[in-house]
């Protein structure tokens, strides 16, 4: 259990998260929102929730009952992205069902018990991942931070090699990871922030040790 940052979101996020209580358990919170709320660094305008459970039509409809619904960005297999209106504002939700990746340490759930919301760990693994699917400078702001705060580059690529397999090698991750040249938004990258990033790689060991998959329950051991 821990305390989130609620101070860090905007206030339509603020304004709908009493709602977001009734989400199924089996739902955990990732991505920028969910590192905003453990280290509050920086505002995350949108939810990303992920479970590992099929997100079938029945499943859809009882979390649009749950919110004022502006309109359905995404309805495919597994998948639900759509606005809600909060405070008289659009925020955006995204869901995404039948993951398959695991994790490699429990998730917490929030202390008013709103949500669950993924380990740091897992949360830098999937960051590492996203470089390479595109060049956002908030995703490098974010592993950043989480360098800063105490996150272990080692370990990171070792829990993403566990979540997403090794066709990826660690070498490309940290060419990627200190590659600033096409970030999008590039003036959230400063140069404290840079020269965080790149005394972790300089400073990575040769060798590190392997990370498992706690388990395919995203939600794993997160008291209910």
């Amino acid at each position: 259990m821990f305390t989130p940052i609620l101070g860090i979101l905007p206030e339509p996020q603020r304004c709908l998260w009493s709602s977001l209580s009734g989400l199924p358990f089996h739902f955990v919170l990732y991505g920028g929102t969910a590192i905003a709320l453990r280290l509050g660094h920086r505002q995350s305008v949108d939810f990303d929730f992920f479970s590992d459970v099929v997100l079938d039509d029945a499943g859809k409809q009882s979390i649009l009952d749950l919110f004022d619904v502006d309109g359905v960005l995404q309805n495919g297999p597994d998948t639900l992205v759509f606005i809600a209106r909060a405070g008289g504002r659009p925020v955006k939700l995204s869901f995404f069902g039948g993951l398959k990746t695991g994790c490699v340490a429990s998730p917490e759930i929030t202390d008013d018990g709103v949500m669950r919301v993924a380990s740091l760990d897992d949360l830098f693994a999937h960051k590492l991942k996203a470089i390479h699917d595109r060049a956002e400078g908030r995703d490098y702001q974010d592993i950043a931070v989480m360098l800063m705060n105490g996150q272990s580059l080692a370990r990171g690529l070792a829990a993403r090699e566990a979540l997403f397999g090794s066709s990826v090698p660690a070498m490309l991750t940290l060419k990627a990871l200190t590659y600033f040249s096409d970030i999008n938004e590039p003036e959230r990258l400063t140069t404290v922030l840079k020269q965080a990033i790149i005394a972790a790689v300089r400073t990575l060991p040769e060798t590190w040790d392997a990370v498992s998959v706690l388990s395919h329950a995203l939600a794993c051991d997160c008291a209910r």
